[in-house]
Formats: C-alpha cells, sequence, structure tokens
C-alpha cells in the first residue's frame, strides 16, 4: 500500500501535561477550569489547522492522555516530547517535518482561543508557496503567535521573551526577510486571568464553551476512576 502523501506544510503545536500547562493562571483560576480552557483552546487551534491543511499536517508535541485524546478527536496527530525544553521541542519537530518532506513547518502554540481556518489559511497564502518566512507578533508582549519558517531558510526558534524581534533577526541571519502578518485572532493569546474574564466577555460562545469543556473532563475523569 501507498503510504500518503506528505502535506507540503506541517503545523507544530506545542504542549505541557494538563496539570503543568497554563501556570500563569494557576492561582486566579480553579483547577477543573484552568485545565478546561487550556483544552478548549487546543482544541480550537488543531480543529482549526485540519479544517485549513489537513489532518495530516496538524502535529501536536507533548502533554498527556487527555491532551492526546483531544488531538485525536479533533483530527491531528499526537507526538511525544523530546524534552529539553519549548524551544528544542519545537526545532526537533521542525526538522522532523523538513526530513520527512515538508516544504515549511508553522509553529502555532495551543492558547490561541480565537483562530479560525481562515487565519491559518492567510498565513499559509502569505508565504508564497512555503518559500517565505511569515510570523505573528503577539500583543502586548511582543511574543510570536504563529511562525513559518520554509525549510530552504531554516532556522532554530526562539520563543520566549521579545521573541518576534529575535525571529526577525535570525530570518536576516540566514538571508531571508520575516513577513509579519497583522491577525489580530492569532495575536491575542491567552496568558493571565484577566485574558479569561476578557475572553468570557467578548468571545461569543466561549463561556458556554468552557462549562461544556468542564463537564466534560470531570466525566472523563470519573470513567477512568469507575474503570
Amino acid at each position: 500500500m501507498a503510504s500518503a502523501p506528505v502535506p507540503p506544510l506541517r503545523v507544530i503545536v506545542p504542549m505541557k501535561p494538563l496539570d503543568q500547562a497554563k501556570s500563569r493562571l494557576w492561582i486566579d483560576v480553579p483547577t477543573l477550569e484552568r485545565e478546561s480552557v487550556t483544552l478548549l483552546m487546543l482544541d480550537t487551534v488543531v480543529r482549526a489547522a485540519v479544517v485549513a491543511l489537513g489532518s495530516a499536517a496538524v502535529r501536536v508535541v507533548g502533554g498527556d492522555a487527555l491532551v492526546q485524546g483531544v488531538v485525536r478527536d479533533a483530527g491531528g496527530t499526537w507526538t511525544e516530547d523530546t524534552g529539553g525544553g519549548l524551544n528544542p521541542s519545537v526545532w526537533s519537530a521542525m526538522q522532523t517535518a523538513y526530513a520527512d518532506g515538508c516544504s515549511a513547518a508553522l509553529f502555532m502554540p495551543g492558547d490561541l482561543p480565537l483562530v479560525e481556518t481562515e487565519d491559518i489559511l492567510a498565513i499559509a497564502s502569505a508565504s508564497r508557496d512555503n518559500t517565505q518566512p511569515i510570523g505573528v507578533r503577539a500583543e502586548p508582549d511582543g511574543g510570536t503567535n504563529a511562525l513559518l519558517v520554509p525549510a530552504t531558510c531554516a532556522f532554530a526558534p526562539r520563543l520566549g521573551v521579545d521573541s518576534f524581534a529575535k525571529h526577525t533577526a535570525a530570518a536576516l541571519e540566514v538571508g531571508a526577510t520575516l513577513t509579519a502578518l497583522d491577525l489580530p485572532r492569532v495575536a491575542f493569546d491567552m496568558d493571565s486571568f484577566d485574558d479569561m474574564v476578557w475572553a468570557k466577555q467578548n468571545i461569543a460562545g466561549f463561556a458556554q464553551k468552557l462549562y461544556d469543556w468542564q463537564a466534560w473532563l470531570e466525566d472523563s475523569r470519573a470513567t477512568k476512576e469507575n474503570t
């Protein structure tokens, strides 16, 4: 049987185990709510990417059994984290994508509650058939909420404080220019309690979805305890 064709663009979404995710919300948000919002946003990102590029194009790296199940149900592929921290893990996943025959890799975090399929298609389109590095700056902290890196000018991610400026410099170091896209839905990530309050008040259906995810998570754990 012939193997499935390799998608030209692979989306890479790094994740932590659920009990470690979104630690900045830890103090202000009850554990169940924090874990549920983490899964809600991951599901949103994976589904948007799957609709845009197909199931084979979406890889979530790291997490735990619950994360793995959510990724599977959303249509993506889950792989283990190679360890070493965020940047080494993402870089390893990017290199694997290139080795598999992908012409570019697109990093996206799993905490983008507003991202839609159209945003991912816009990033892919701006890359000119995966030959042009593309980035979306996180607002207001200067991080990076999307980073498309072609294999022809590959550079390692520099995620962290002021990472968008660092990625702009990294592209120049390999003779490329990072094009910055203005995509407000991608620019917003959820890093704080205030972000969660804003999402509940301003994103249509978000509060209900969060309630539904909490119920799902409680049911999942209850079922596991009873088996």
